[in-house]
């Protein structure tokens, strides 16, 4: 089976753009661009220059124009296309989150060291079962160039069946990984917090946001 062929739509790693692998991941699509973020990232600059302090860069991403994107992009992207992001609270646990109406999940773990920088990936369910093509760690006894992005498109792979639940679409696997039901999906973001300092995001229809439940204003992490 050909990655091209996959059911599931899944941004690879590129720069420092895992905010914009995880907004397309979540949503399925090649939703946005990088020159759409960096365009929001302006924005939101030129909005609240005093963000940026007496250095004057803009504190809403990477100066070099590489991306490494903050929160505030993120929910500003979202509600251009009629999305809000919802904080699930950390003072309860993500098995009592109330998932019903939620387009994805999208998770951020914070850096917590200076050569570690955060992460954007996002989550997502499937409600049929889906068969997908995965991608071997290596390519044994081919040479390093067969392993560039044509030939990674064009090759045949094993391919899994899954029943439907919960994916783990991180830009930094080789292809998404089936993690299983909502009880899973619990046991792998418990086990993710405890090794991270991590930030649970909801992504919901503008429509379904009710007040008071949680917040999409902006905010830094």
């Amino acid at each position: 089976m050909k990655l091209r062929e996959s059911p599931i739509y899944h941004e690879q790693q590129s720069f420092w753009l895992c905010a914009k692998h995880s907004l397309n991941n979540v949503l399925q699509r090649e939703v946005f661009t990088h020159a759409d973020l960096e365009r929001i990232a302006k924005y939101l600059h030129e909005l609240h220059p005093e963000q940026s302090g007496w250095l004057k860069f803009n504190s809403h991403k990477n100066f070099l124009g590489f991306g490494y994107y903050d929160i505030n992009v993120i929910i500003a992207a979202l509600n251009e296309k009629g999305y809000d992001l919802l904080w699930h609270d950390k003072r309860t646990g993500i098995e009592d989150a109330d998932l019903s109406g939620c387009v994805g999940i999208i998770v951020h773990i914070q850096p917590d060291w200076f050569f570690r920088r955060g992460h954007w990936f996002a989550l997502k369910h499937f409600d049929k079962v889906l068969t997908v093509p995965e991608v071997p760690t290596s390519y044994v006894g081919e040479p390093r160039a067969a392993r560039s992005a044509v030939e990674r498109e064009e090759r045949e792979y094993d391919a899994r069946t899954h029943e439907p639940g919960f994916w783990n679409l991180d830009s930094k696997l080789r292809h998404p990984e089936y993690i299983g039901d909502r009880e899973l999906l619990n046991a792998f973001l418990q086990k993710l917090s405890k090794r991270n300092r991590l930030h649970i995001l909801l992504v919901v229809p503008s429509a379904d946001h009710e007040s008071g439940t949680s917040s999409s204003s902006s905010s830094s992490v």
